[in-house]
């Protein structure tokens, strides 16, 4: 029965999907060092870092220049669409305008592609 005023969180998991079993894993020094590297890249909890790895189911890792070229050119969308939410409220902007930003639109993209 499901509870219709949940405002908050996540729904409840059905009985079958519940994890109500524990399993115990014994590791060394060096092993635990290894597992707590490989959990940081993906920022995850050892548990759910080796539940994820016995089913095959780790989240790709994303390489730091990617994450660097998406902040670029994320930066560079947002200028964008400014500029065209300017040019839709009060209907002309000055064409010099529209071209700076597009060449530093331009720029961005050549820079992020040369990474």
């Amino acid at each position: 029965m499901a509870d219709k005023s949940r405002t908050h969180g996540p729904r409840p998991l059905d009985a079958k999907d519940k994890r109500t079993h524990t399993v115990s894993v014994r590791v060394n020094a060096a092993e635990l060092d290894q597992l707590d590297q490989l959990r940081a890249v993906r920022k995850m909890q050892r548990g759910a870092y080796m539940r994820a790895a016995f089913l095959e189911n780790l989240p790709p890792v994303v390489p730091e220049i990617n994450k660097q070229a998406w902040l670029e050119l994320s930066k560079a969308a947002v200028n964008l669409n400014q500029l065209s939410k300017k040019m839709n409220v009060v209907g002309m902007v000055e064409a010099s305008l529209i071209m700076r930003e597009l060449a530093d639109f331009r720029q961005t993209l050549l820079r992020v592609a040369k990474q």
